[in-house]
């Protein structure tokens, strides 16, 4: 799941597939959107971003891996 976490205090959006992030819940962070599908997730903190800086997990937007040449012979 990934979900999109805003700290309007801040100007921050935080882009996360990460459960420990939700701990920022707890600081002042508001959940705002929730999605199985990352590109969703970050075309919605796009599009709800203004002056605030958007962040994201590398490893997060890194997720389809393409393998291309594999060949199998039995």
């Amino acid at each position: 799941m990934y979900r999109v976490l805003v700290n309007e205090k801040e100007g921050r959006i935080l882009v996360t597939g990460k459960e420990e992030d939700l701990r920022l819940l707890e600081e002042g962070w508001d959940l705002v959107f929730e999605s199985f599908d990352w590109d969703e997730a970050f075309d919605f903190a796009m599009d709800m971003a203004d002056d605030e800086i958007i962040e994201w997990y590398y490893e997060d937007a890194v997720k389809k891996k393409f393998i291309t040449g594999l060949s199998v012979v039995a």
